[in-house]
């Protein structure tokens, strides 16, 4: 008499039957399915490893290793992006700069003058107001270059009478009165004495006449301005725009053109 085939046997059987007359891709498809399940195995180093796998998992040491990586990796991107930026500021500065500088040039051809300096933040002609403490330019502390320049179509972007790193960074906030946006307060500087708009605020001497500057980013540091018993704290919290050190800034000079100074002097920074 004939064993009894077990419940549990006869489905297994019947695969390892059906699986003798199929190919051998079938074969160990069916294989796979006969073969008793396994657990995973811990090897000797506490990481995990699949049945049968040639290599184990990876340890714990081993992942700590290359998130390091990952996270330096990132480091250096986020690194380079930052100083492409600072790259791409700097010369949308100096090209607002060379803009302004054919700007001026033609308002002289038109009017045989120098425009006037603008002498209130906000955005608009300010020639003849006096805004002690909220001027245009460094942070209410200097003349600013003319609004006139946009509105009478010598220049066509408002934004170019602003350092573009400025129009980034103050953005939000208001100006010191006026309740303008922040970045008022910080329109190019204009060296409006030289230029003898009438402006009583200093200056440079004559700007017909070798190596006077004409326009800057800044001109007054935050120290020196109308707010510096605050500094470094607002109103009085701003720097140069650029340089590591955020001491250094870019000037337009009537004879030599654009050149990056060292902030509120002549004298020539390094790149």
């Amino acid at each position: 008499m004939s064993n009894p085939i077990s419940p549990i046997t006869q489905p297994r059987q019947r695969r390892q039957k059906v699986a003798q007359g199929a190919s051998p891709g079938y074969k160990h498809l069916f294989s796979l399915f006969s073969e008793p399940r396994q657990g995973r195995k811990i090897t000797a180093n506490n990481s995990f490893a699949l049945p049968g796998a040639p290599y184990p998992g990876f340890t714990l040491l081993e992942l700590l290793i290359v998130v390091a990586i990952v996270a330096i990796l990132a480091m250096i991107a986020v690194f380079n992006l930052r100083l492409a930026i600072e790259r791409s500021l700097r010369a949308s500065d100096a090209a607002n700069l060379h803009t302004i500088a054919t700007a001026l040039q033609s308002y002289v051809v038109d009017h045989n003058v120098f425009p006037p300096a603008d002498r209130e933040a906000g955005p608009f002609c300010s020639q003849n107001h006096k805004a002690v403490g909220n001027g245009p330019a460094a942070g209410g502390s200097w003349d600013g270059l003319p609004w006139a320049l946009f509105e009478q179509g010598y220049i066509t972007k408002w934004e170019t009478l602003f350092c573009p790193k400025y129009l980034k960074l103050y953005a939000g906030d208001k100006t010191i009165r006026g309740g303008w946006p922040r970045f008022h307060n910080f329109r190019y500087a204009y060296n409006s004495s030289a230029v003898n708009t009438g402006s009583n605020m200093g200056g440079a001497g004559d700007i017909q006449s070798g190596q006077v500057w004409l326009v800057r980013d800044l001109f007054v540091s935050a120290a020196d301005g109308w707010y510096g018993s605050k500094f470094p704290n607002p109103p009085a919290d701003y720097r140069y725009p650029w340089g590591e050190k955020q001491d250094q800034e870019q000037a337009l000079y009537v004879s030599s053109g654009v050149k990056l100074v060292k902030g509120g002097t002549d004298e020539d920074a390094k790149d």
